[in-house]
């Protein structure tokens, strides 16, 4: 009865301890960008393409910025997506997470007053 006992508790153990490493690979591509970082660029990008006024160029400087910012480069951002795009279920709720950031982000920015 102790040793059952014993058995199951190493076996919940062990799947929670497998469940936690799974889910920390999953958060974080091989390249080094979480998902949280993921969010947070992909969200400023969105904002800085819905921005009114802008010039062409002035678009691709604020995105270079924006990169630059969360210490990222283009193919960095590239290859997470790739990764992502590999994991569909996780891929639609990371972007649901970029859509909501994005629309919060906007709000914020349209009630400060200038």
């Amino acid at each position: 009865m102790r040793t059952t006992s014993v058995v199951r508790h190493l076996s919940v153990s062990g799947l929670i301890a497998l469940a936690a490493v799974t889910g920390c690979q999953r958060s974080r591509s091989s390249n080094g960008v979480s998902d949280s970082a993921f969010v947070a660029v992909l969200a400023d990008l969105k904002r800085v393409q819905g921005a009114p006024g802008l010039s062409s160029s002035q678009r691709a400087a604020s995105r270079d910025s924006v990169l630059q910012i969360h210490g990222l480069k283009p193919a960095q951002l590239e290859e997470a997506a790739k990764q992502l795009a590999e994991n569909p279920a996780r891929a639609q709720t990371v972007w649901q997470a970029v859509q909501r950031r994005a629309a919060d982000t906007s709000k914020a920015t349209r009630t400060v007053p200038k």
